[in-house]
């Protein structure tokens, strides 16, 4: 990676700002993106674009040899129940656009992060192999979700066709530091987070305590990216998750713990929640390189909390 042209097209997002850090540290030629508001740290490597805009796809991408593709337009539950055909367009100008910008630039090698809304209702962790296109995937998720079955398909007509070394990574709920806090828009654990460190009481907790859900630390994520890059960049998928697959109750007697804050949690099952169950399994990827995540829930929990101490609540 030393002495190499990297750019991170969605900069400023939870995987795009630790990823940029990280590039950094390895001594990368690195680059990134945001598009609205620019970032509090490594500003002069920052530049603002709109990757909707065909023309500033190929712009971020000329001269790179590498490029990792996580930006996009994020909705939460509530807002995809409300709005859920609002994130389609954008996301695929996003995507498609970067894709042949790419390759045009012939950018050596390229990792798109994927989603485990590509598959179908499953009670179980799921392979990669188990996808069944034949059925729709969660109807919570069904606009996402058939957008990345067809982004997915599209990186591998790049690959196949154009030539263009694209990894794919079908990532579960990611988390960590540099996450989204604000209220309305921050998803589950981030806002469980920021409601405990508040001391909220009652601490109430949308929809059932039984839901299960794949939490992965952001920088395992990170390790599996530049581990994806540097060897498995095929447009064969693998799923990165956290292993150990949880309850929504689980995860809150954690956060409570981390955050010492002691309450009773209370479940409202009226309120908006997601789907019943979502975890991935993540034997392929531990078996290709050999390795595990290094960060347990309650180590990810606490260097999420550390963080948003350290940082969100001095710029309050």
């Amino acid at each position: 990676m030393k002495g190499k042209k990297v750019f991170v097209a969605g900069g400023t997002g939870l995987v795009g700002t630790n990823l940029t850090q990280r590039l950094v540290q390895l001594d990368c030629y690195v680059s990134s993106s945001f598009f609205s508001k620019p970032p509090k740290i490594l500003e002069e490597i920052y530049q603002p674009y709109d990757f909707t805009k065909f023309e500033d796809c190929l712009k971020a991408t000329q001269g790179q040899d590498f490029v990792i593709i996580c930006a996009a337009q994020i909705f939460g539950s509530q807002l995809m129940k409300e709005h859920p055909t609002a994130f389609i367009l954008p996301n695929f100008k996003i995507n498609a656009g970067l894709f042949e910008a790419c390759s045009l630039n012939n950018v050596n090698k390229v990792v798109f992060i994927s989603s485990s809304t590509v598959y179908q209702e499953a009670s179980y962790p799921i392979q990669e192999k188990q996808l069944d296109l034949n059925l729709p995937p969660y109807e919570l998720y069904q606009g996402v979700g058939w957008l990345n079955r067809y982004l997915e398909q599209l990186a591998s007509f790049y690959y196949k066709k154009q030539n263009l070394q694209i990894g794919i990574l079908r990532a579960a709920n990611i988390y960590g530091p540099h996450d989204q806090f604000d209220e309305g828009k921050s998803h589950v654990l981030p806002a469980l987070i920021k409601r405990a460190l508040d001391k909220e009481d009652p601490y109430v907790v949308w929809g059932n305590d039984d839901v299960v859900r794949d939490f992965v630390y952001v920088e395992d994520v990170i390790d599996a990216i530049l581990l994806v890059l540097r060897n498995h960049c095929d447009s064969n998928p693998l799923n990165i998750g956290g292993g150990s697959p949880l309850s929504i109750n689980q995860a809150v007697e954690t956060i409570l713990k981390v955050c010492e804050h002691d309450v009773t949690p209370e479940y409202d099952s009226t309120k908006p929640s997601s789907i019943p169950y979502r975890a991935l399994d993540i034997t392929k990827f531990e078996s290709t390189y050999d390795r595990t995540n290094k960060y347990s829930f309650e180590q990810g929990i606490r260097q999420t909390v550390d963080w948003y101490l350290r940082y969100i609540t001095k710029s309050m």
